[in-house]
């Protein structure tokens, strides 16, 4: 049987295509830490795990070799879904859950995956085993270390090392939000092979709880469940006043580590809570009712422009608007690229809400019907337009046939501009929803802000 890990052609081709797709998802995909990949040994990738698919795709872009992935095998259950997974080098892993006949086929697959680390290709299983929707990190099971430990009897003097990987999506449903990627310093799997030979289960809970102390300080971790929501809505409302107060700029990387510092700082304090940390977690508690009430998120209230500003960035979207009306160039060129690329216009995260009752599927799910319908749609608008775009359109540019290669390149060009650019109109439009509310529910806005001023103050 040829190995997951082998060559494959149609792979070699469609894993850029998916990593471009992947990369045009998010605004921004901030990757930190490569340096910390090993190039004197095999590594197991071991992310985090918040989504069903897109660690997975978020590995596959930043590793120098095309990884093999483990993933549970309730999803491998139609055989069709199995062959496309097994293209994907992914793996099935069978929990108890699976029945326990069926834990006896993890031997086969472990043995693969020592294969692939022996081959000098990257594994990745997911620390958690499991996804979990919250910025948390969750108990990690036995079997990657199982895996390590059995795959460095193997390697002998050779190094075997588990790569600590922190993921952090600042949005889980929405596409074009932002994505971060922290790569974490290896951990060598030898210093724990004298305990592993002697007494395996002591020698898994020590290479379990080194990466538990590892990936916590590169993710998003909130450890106080209790206040899981309070603790997240201060580090988004803080977010702006802590990175304007250490001179940070505003970037995905810098609101992350802002949000994480926040955090760890409040998780701290709830070991002992006293009196000025229970008023930020009421205060905090206010300022979450208060949001709901006018339905606005945290982060949208807490980070808005000022009325000037507001109107300031309304000017060019006039403008454009009455040159599309005025100039029929401008009309032309608004419409082709519409009709090219459409996908930003369509809200399938809501769709994907309707039918997908499970939240951490939901952007795995959105991001699939996105990508396979830009494809699709890339190509059909490529052969209209190359058989007929000349009728239609040689009255602005007189290329005929060649307005298929236009609007392909549209479809890719679109794809990389959409994230900020959506973003962007999201942003005007939240802003002025901000200060309309500020007209119609100006006693609701001012509790708000005075929320906000006393959440700064007691931090």
């Amino acid at each position: 049987m040829k190995a997951i890990q082998d060559n494959n052609v149609l792979y070699n081709i469609l894993s850029p295509l998916v990593q471009f797709g992947t990369r045009c998802h998010y605004q921004s995909f901030d990757v930190h830490g490569l340096e910390n990949l090993p190039t004197d040994g095999a590594y197991i990738i071991a992310p985090c795990h918040q989504q069903a698919l897109m660690e997975p795709l978020a590995v596959l872009n930043f590793a120098p070799k095309p990884p093999v992935f483990l993933a549970r095998a309730d999803i491998f259950a139609k055989p069709v879904i199995r062959a496309i997974l097994t293209f994907l080098k992914i793996l099935p892993v069978y929990r108890i859950r699976d029945g326990q006949s069926n834990l006896g086929k993890n031997n086969e697959i472990f043995d693969r995956s020592r294969d692939v680390l022996l081959d000098g290709f990257p594994l990745c299983l997911m620390a958690e085993g499991r996804h979990n929707d919250r910025h948390h990190l969750l108990p990690m099971g036995k079997g990657m270390f199982r895996i390590a430990g059995e795959t460095q009897l193997k390697l002998g003097d050779h190094p075997l090392y588990i790569v600590p990987t922190g993921i952090d999506f600042d949005e889980y449903e929405r596409p074009y939000a932002n994505l971060v990627v922290n790569i974490g310093k290896p951990i060598p799997v030898q210093p724990f092979m004298k305990d592993f030979v002697e007494n395996e289960p002591v020698a898994l809970n020590a290479m379990r709880n080194a990466l538990s102390s590892a990936l916590s300080p590169l993710m998003h971790d909130i450890r106080h469940e209790e206040y899981y929501d309070e603790i997240l809505t201060v580090s988004q409302v803080l977010n702006t006043s802590e990175r304007k107060r250490k001179g940070l700029r505003n970037n995905a990387w810098n609101r992350f580590i802002t949000r994480q510092a926040i955090s760890q700082r409040l998780d701290a304090c709830a070991e002992t809570p006293d009196k000025k940390y229970n008023t930020i977690i009421e205060t905090a508690r206010e300022y979450l009712d208060i949001c709901r009430q006018l339905r606005m998120r945290p982060v949208a209230a807490s980070n808005h422009w000022s009325f000037p500003v507001t109107l300031l960035a309304l000017l060019p979207l006039l403008a454009l608007l009455a040159a599309a009306i005025m100039v029929p160039a401008v009309r032309w060129i608004l419409l082709f690229c519409l009709v090219c690329f459409p996908i930003p216009l369509l809200p399938t995260h809501l769709l994907v809400r309707s039918f997908i009752g499970d939240p951490q599927f939901r952007s795995s799910v959105n991001f699939g019907i996105r990508f396979v319908f830009s494809i699709l749609y890339g190509i059909v608008i490529g052969v209209v337009m190359a058989c007929c775009g000349g009728m239609w359109m040689d009255n602005l540019l007189p290329l005929g046939a060649w307005w298929g290669l236009v609007a392909v390149a549209v479809v890719h060009l679109g794809a990389m501009v959409s994230g900020p650019v959506v973003n962007g109109l999201k942003a005007v439009g939240n802003n002025l929803r901000y200060w309309l509310l500020w007209v119609l529910k100006h006693s609701k806005i001012k509790s708000l802000k005075d929320a906000q001023q006393r959440l700064i103050e007691s931090f």
